[in-house]
C-alpha cells in the first residue's frame, strides 16, 4: 500500500465548552466531516483528539471547522502523529450473494476502515484499519461471508524473512512509563519521542500506563528512548523484550518506499567524514518553518551527508557532505526534488576543508556573496510555579513562537528551561517576561553568561548586518506601498450574524480574496468596513462574497456614515484671523475631511476619517498652532434617562387625591344607598311628594346649617377644595404650558372638566344661599376628586414603568470605562511608556494596557498577555472567558486576573457596547407603523 494513505492524529485545544451538550455536538458535527475517522473530545481537559485522513483533511481545517461552531480551537502542536493501522486479509468462504462493489462499499463506510484492496481472481479481501478504533470480528459480522485467512498472513510474513529485509525490519516495544496524569502527557510523549530517527510509530496508553513503539533498531537503541521519555520527567522502563514484526506483502512493499525519519539533531548522530566538503546552496520558495524541517530531514538521511544548517531568513542551506561520494550538483538536484518538489536551488560556493574532526575548532571561510548563520546564545532561566509536564508544554509551546528563540528545553525536575536564541531578535529579559506573563515565576540565572553556541569571527560582523540589512529591504512587501496609493474604502450592510463565529468566517474568508487588504465587521451593528483595491475588485463582488458565506450584504452607497465626527472647544481665538488658521491647517492634513471654526461659542466641529488621522493627532495639531483645545464634555451619568423625579412627584399627587377622596366616596356612596331606600318606601307606601320631601330633609347629611347651605354640600366643599389646587397643581402647571403655546393636550381637558365641576358647583351654592332656599340643589363637588385620583394614579404607574424600562439603558451606559492607559512598545515589544487618556480620545490602532480588575475601554484583538474576562453583560454567561494572543474583547466587559495589552479595533460609537446603547435608544423612540 502506498505511503501516503497513512492516517494520522491531531490533538486540539478547545475553549468555550461549557457542558456535555457541547461535547455531544463537537463529535457528531466533525465526526461527519469527510476523511474524519474518530474524534474523541474531553471537556475536563478542554480538547478534542481527531484522527483523520490527510488526503483529505489537515490539522488547520479541522480547527476552523471547530471555529466555525462557535468554539475558540488552537493547535499547539502542528506536527500530526502518524496512527498505527492493520491490514486483515479476508477470503471468501462461501458461495459469494453480494457483489465486490456491495462489500467494498459497506466496509468504506465503517469508521476506522481506512483503505480496502479486492483480488477477485484469489477471492481475497486486503482491509487496513485502525486498531484502536474497529477490530477484525467487527469487521467480520459486517460481511458474514468472509473469514479472516491466517495462512495468508503467515506465508505473507515468511516472505520478508530475507537477508535484505532484516536491517529494514520493525521491531515492536513496550514500555512502562509511570507519571502520567493527563491526555496532554500522553500527548507530549508521542509528540517528542515520534519526532526521533528510526521510531515509526507510537502509541502511548494513559489507562495502562505504558507505550508500545515501533522503530528500527538500526537507527536507535532501547537505551535512547527510554533516556528521551526520562528527560521529560516521566519515569520508563522496559516492559517487554523487543521483537521482530511480522510484516505482510502490502507492509513489506510500504517499508521499502517509507523513507527514513530524522529528528532535528540528527547533525549530531551522523557519522562525520574525513574528507567533509561544505557547499552553499541559496533555495528559493520556502515559506514557513516545515519547509525548513522538511528539507534538513530529508538530506540528513543521506548517508554521504555528514550535516545540514537551513536558514529560512536567509533562503541558504550549508551542506557538509563527503566529497568522494557526491557532488555539489547532486546534492542540489536533491534538495530540488524535496517535497513538494517546488524549490528553486542554486549553488554559491564549495569550501574545501582538510579537517573535520569534532575536536576541530576552525571555522571555514565564507566568501563575501554567502550569508553566514546568525550568532546566537543561549540562556538558564529559572521557573518556578510548574506542576507537572503539560506546564512544560506550555511554556515551551508558547516561548519557541516567540521571534529570534531557536529552541527551547524546560526542565520540570531542575525548575528551569534552557532557550537558544538569536541576541539580535530578543533577550533573556524579554523572554523571562513573556514567561511570566504565562503566570510562572521566571528569573534568570546569575551565574551563568549566555553561553554562544555558533560564533563567528568578529571581522565578518558587519557582513552579518548588511546581509540582514539587504534581506530586510529586498524581503519588504509591495503591497503595504500599493495599499496606501491605490486603496479604496467601503462600507457592506451585513444581515443573518448571530455571533462572533459568524464575524470571524466573514473576516477569514474575505481576507484571502485578491484585491482585499483589509476587512473590520462590527457584529452590533451589522456592518462590514473593507480597504481594498478598486483596480482588482469592486463592491458589489465583495458583497457577493458575503453572500455565498450565507450573510446577506448590500453595498452602502452613503460612505460618510464611517466618518469621525470631533467636537472641540478651543480656547485663545481672538479675531477671525484664527479662526482660518485653524480651519486653513486642519484641511491641508490628510484625513480630514470637513473643518468649521466658531469664534462666538469657542468651538470646532470637525469631520475626519478615522482610518488615516485619530483625535488626540487633531488636537495636538491645533496645540502646535498656540491654542488650548480639550473635548466637549458629555453627559454620562444618564441623567436623562432617571425618571425618580417624576415618580415621587406624581406619587405624592395621588396620596393628596386619595387622602380626600375616600371620604367624598363614602359620603357619595351613602346618598346613593339612602335614596334608593326612599325610593323602595315610596313605591310600597304609597307616599305623597310632600312627605317624601320631609322624609328626605330629616336626615343629618341634608339638614342646612344655613338657608340654601347644607351638611353634604359643606363637606363636599371642604373635601374638593385640598384635591383641586393641591392634588391637582401639576396638572395645571402643565395645562398652563400647553395653553402659552396655543395648544391642547391632555392636560388641559382634565383641568377644563374638573375646573367647570368645579366652578358651577360653588356658584350654584352661592346662589342657593342668596336666595336662602329651602331645596339642597346638587353639586358635583365629587368629580375632581374622583378624576384626579384616577389620573394620578395612572400617571404614576407610568413613570414607574418608563424608569423600570431605562434603568436598562442607564446601567449599559454606566458599564462605559471613562479613561484609557495608551502604551507605546518598541520593536521587540518592550513597553517605553504609558498615559492616560480619555476614551473618546482612543484611535483606532491604539496599543490600550488593561490591567486585573479594570474594564476594557473599546473593542480590540488581544496581543500580549493571558486572562479570564466576564463578559456576562454581553452573552449572560456566568462563566468568565480565557482570553490569549489573538481574541478579541468587547468594551465594557472586565479584566479579571492578568494583564493585558490589546489593539483598538472599534473606537467611540463603533463599539459593541455603544452600538447596544444607540439600539435600545432607537426601540424606546420607535413607534409601531
Amino acid at each position: 500500500m502506498d505511503p501516503s494513505m497513512g492516517v494520522n492524529s491531531v490533538t486540539i485545544s478547545v475553549e468555550g465548552m461549557t457542558c456535555n451538550s457541547c461535547v455531544w455536538t463537537i463529535e457528531q458535527q466533525i465526526g461527519k466531516v469527510n476523511g474524519v475517522h474518530h474524534i474523541k473530545v474531553s471537556l475536563e481537559e478542554k480538547n478534542a483528539t481527531i484522527i483523520y485522513d490527510p488526503k483529505l483533511q489537515t490539522p488547520k481545517t479541522l480547527q476552523e471547522a471547530i471555529d466555525d461552531m462557535g468554539f475558540d480551537a488552537v493547535i499547539h502542536n502542528p506536527d500530526p502523529l502518524p496512527v498505527l493501522t492493520d491490514t486483515l486479509f479476508l477470503t471468501v468462504t462461501a458461495s459469494l450473494t453480494l457483489p465486490w462493489d456491495h462489500i467494498q462499499s459497506t466496509l468504506l463506510k465503517t469508521k476506522g476502515v481506512t483503505d480496502i484492496k479486492i483480488y477477485p481472481q484469489k477471492r481475497t479481501v486486503a482491509v487496513t484499519i485502525i486498531p484502536s478504533i474497529v477490530n477484525a470480528n467487527q469487521i467480520k459480522e459486517l460481511v458474514p461471508e468472509l473469514s479472516l485467512d491466517t495462512g495468508t498472513l503467515e506465508k505473507k510474513s515468511g516472505a520478508c524473512e530475507d537477508h535484505s529485509m532484516a536491517q529494514a525490519g520493525e521491531v515492536v516495544l513496550k514500555m512502562k512509563v509511570e507519571g502520567m496524569t493527563c491526555h496532554s502527557c500522553t500527548s507530549t510523549i508521542e509528540g517528542k519521542i515520534g519526532k526521533l530517527q528510526g521510531v515509526q510509530r507510537i502509541k502511548v496508553s494513559l489507562d495502562n500506563q505504558e507505550a508500545t513503539i515501533v522503530y528500527q533498531p538500526h537507527l536507535i537503541s532501547v537505551e535512547e528512548m527510554k533516556k528521551q521519555i526520562e528527560a521529560m520527567g516521566f519515569p520508563a522502563f522496559v516492559k517487554k523484550q523487543p521483537k521482530y514484526l511480522k510484516l505482510g506483502a502490502i507492509d513489506v512493499e510500504r517499508l521499502k518506499n517509507t523513507p527514513v525519519k530524522s529528528s532535528e539533531g540528527s547533525q549530531q548522530r551522523s557519522p562525520s567524514y574525513t574528507n567533509d566538503s561544505t557547499a552553499t546552496f541559496i533555495i528559493d520558495g520556502m515559506h514557513c518553518k516545515s519547509c525548513v524541517s522538511n528539507i534538513e530531514s530529508t538530506l540528513s538521511a543521506l548517508q554521504y551527508v555528514s550535516s545540514i544548517v537551513v536558514s529560512l531568513e536567509n533562503r541558504s542551506a550549508i551542506v557538509k557532505y563527503n566529497a568522494s561520494s557526491v557532488t555539489p550538483e547532486s546534492l542540489r538536484k536533491a534538495i530540488e526534488a524535496v517535497s513538494p518538489g517546488l524549490y528553486r536551488v542554486s549553488i554559491t560556493s564549495e569550501v574545501e576543508s582538510t579537517s573535520n574532526s569534532p575536536s576541530s575548532s576552525s571555522l571555514q571561510k565564507i566568501p563575501l556573496n554567502v550569508v553566514s548563520q546568525p550568532l546566537t546564545q543561549e540562556t538558564v532561566i529559572n521557573i518556578d510555579g510548574m506542576t507537572c509536564n503539560s506546564c512544560v508544554q506550555s511554556i515551551e509551546g508558547v516561548i519557541s513562537k516567540k521571534p529570534g528563540v531557536k529552541s527551547i528545553r524546560v526542565s520540570l525536575a531542575n525548575s528551569n528551561g534552557t532557550v537558544e536564541y538569536d541576541p539580535l531578535l530578543t533577550s533573556p529579559e524579554t523572554l523571562r517576561g513573556a514567561i511570566e506573563d504565562m503566570g510562572f515565576d521566571a528569573t534568570l540565572s546569575d551565574t551563568n553568561e549566555p553561553l554562544v553556541v555558533i560564533a563567528q569571527p568578529s571581522s565578518e560582523m558587519p557582513l552579518l548586518t548588511s546581509t540582514n540589512e539587504f534581506y530586510t529591504k529586498g524581503m519588504t512587501p509591495v503591497q503595504d506601498k500599493e495599499e496606501g496609493k491605490n486603496s479604496s474604502k467601503c462600507y457592506i450592510q451585513v444581515t443573518g450574524m448571530t455571533c462572533a463565529s459568524c464575524v470571524a468566517n466573514i473576516e477569514r474568508n474575505l481576507r484571502r480574496e485578491e484585491g482585499i487588504y483589509s476587512i473590520l465587521v462590527a457584529l452590533m451593528a451589522g456592518k462590514a468596513e473593507v480597504r481594498y483595491n478598486p483596480a482588482v475588485i469592486q463592491p458589489p463582488m465583495i458583497a457577493e462574497f458575503i453572500r455565498e458565506l450565507g450573510f446577506g450584504a448590500t453595498v452602502i452607497e452613503n460612505a460618510d456614515e464611517g466618518d469621525g465626527v470631533l467636537e472641540l472647544v478651543v480656547r485663545g481665538m481672538t479675531c477671525a484671523s484664527c479662526v482660518h488658521k485653524i480651519e486653513s491647517s486642519l484641511t491641508k492634513h490628510r484625513g480630514i475631511l470637513y473643518c468649521s471654526v466658531a469664534l462666538a461659542t469657542n468651538k470646532a466641529h470637525i469631520k475626519y476619517d478615522p482610518e488615516i488621522i485619530g483625535p488626540r493627532d487633531i488636537i495636538h495639531t491645533i496645540e502646535s498652532l498656540g491654542f488650548e483645545a480639550s473635548l466637549v464634555k458629555k453627559d454620562r451619568s444618564a441623567s436623562h434617562l432617571d425618571h425618580k423625579r417624576e415618580i415621587r412627584q406624581w406619587r405624592r399627587s395621588f396620596l393628596v387625591s386619595l387622602f380626600f377622596c375616600i371620604p367624598v366616596m363614602g359620603l357619595m356612596i351613602y346618598m346613593m344607598v339612602m335614596d334608593h331606600h326612599f325610593a323602595t318606601l315610596h313605591h310600597n307606601q304609597n307616599m305623597s311628594k310632600e312627605e317624601m320631601i320631609n322624609l328626605h330633609s330629616s336626615m343629618f347629611l341634608e339638614r342646612q346649617i344655613l338657608p340654601g347651605l347644607s351638611v353634604m354640600n359643606l363637606l363636599s366643599f371642604l373635601l374638593c377644595v385640598p384635591v383641586q389646587f393641591f392634588g391637582g397643581w401639576y396638572f395645571y402647571i402643565q395645562a398652563y404650558k400647553a395653553l402659552k403655546h396655543k395648544t391642547a393636550n391632555m392636560d388641559v381637558l382634565i383641568v377644563l372638566a374638573t375646573t367647570i365641576a368645579f366652578a358651577y358647583s360653588l356658584i350654584i351654592l352661592l346662589v342657593a344661599m342668596y336666595e336662602r332656599a329651602k331645596v339642597n340643589p346638587i353639586t358635583f363637588f365629587d368629580t375632581p376628586p374622583m378624576l384626579f385620583v384616577f389620573i394620578a394614579l395612572g400617571r404614576w404607574l407610568e413613570h414607574i414603568a418608563k424608569g423600570k424600562t431605562s434603568e436598562a439603558l442607564a446601567k449599559l451606559i454606566s458599564l462605559q470605562a471613562t479613561e484609557a492607559t495608551i502604551v507605546t512598545l518598541d520593536s521587540d515589544n518592550i513597553l517605553l511608556s504609558e498615559e492616560q487618556v480619555d476614551v473618546e480620545l482612543v484611535q483606532r490602532g491604539d496599543i490600550i494596557k488593561v490591567v486585573p480588575g479594570g474594564k476594557f475601554p473599546v473593542d480590540g484583538r488581544v496581543i500580549e498577555g493571558h486572562s479570564m474576562v466576564d463578559e456576562s453583560l454581553i452573552t449572560g454567561e456566568a462563566m468568565p472567558v480565557a482570553k490569549k494572543p489573538g481574541s478579541t474583547v468587547i468594551a465594557g466587559s472586565i479584566n479579571q486576573n492578568g494583564s493585558l495589552l490589546i489593539c483598538a479595533t472599534h473606537v467611540g460609537a463603533d463599539t459593541t457596547l455603544s452600538q447596544i446603547v444607540k439600539l435600545v435608544e432607537e426601540a424606546q423612540t420607535s413607534k409601531v407603523t
